[in-house]
């Protein structure tokens, strides 16, 4: 899904030719507000950081960008895994944040979407169901999915299914 742009490329062009017009006619000594504030900021680090070892300036500048880093791998390599083979199925899914959304599930043979039944037989105390993902154009039973609790959907047994299957990636690496 590609991401909204706050401004198009001709907005920001614009925008930058104006700032520089600005910057031109408006006659404001900038030299002055530089020199200032590069004081300000010398004499705060004499003071308060200087006091540290060099090391631990570095890695407390660092951090956030290492921090940043292995968050945005991270979230790179889950918004990667957007399609499976489970339980013989094929599913597609995509992600909002760290959540599965538009799950949907498709023959592995002819790639058309499946619709599921679900059917319950009990023995005297034991109520076992199951799922059967059902193909109209090949007309017959793709895949069963056990299901012990007959409230559960197949999506949220997917579901879960995709995060130990993503748990289990990045235990690997």
């Amino acid at each position: 899904m590609r991401k909204k742009q706050l401004l198009s490329f001709e907005a920001k062009f614009i925008l930058g030719v104006i700032l520089i017009i600005a910057l031109i006619i408006l006659p404001i000594e900038f030299s002055q507000y530089f020199n200032l504030v590069k004081k300000i900021v010398i004499d705060y680090y004499k003071k308060y950081i200087d006091i540290y070892p060099l090391w631990t300036q570095f890695a407390v500048l660092f951090s956030p960008i290492l921090i940043y880093i292995i968050v945005v791998q991270i979230r790179k390599n889950r918004c990667d895994y957007k399609k499976d083979f489970i339980y013989g199925v094929k599913w597609k899914w995509e992600w909002y944040g760290k959540e599965v959304i538009d799950l949907q599930c498709f023959c592995p043979n002819c790639n058309e979407e499946l619709y599921y039944n679900i059917h319950n037989s009990s023995d005297e105390n034991l109520t076992i169901g199951k799922f059967d993902f059902i193909c109209d154009k090949c007309d017959k039973v793709v895949a069963s999915i056990p299901n012990s609790n007959s409230s559960t959907r197949s999506s949220n047994n997917i579901k879960t299914e995709i995060e130990r299957v993503i748990k289990k990636r990045l235990t690997k690496r």
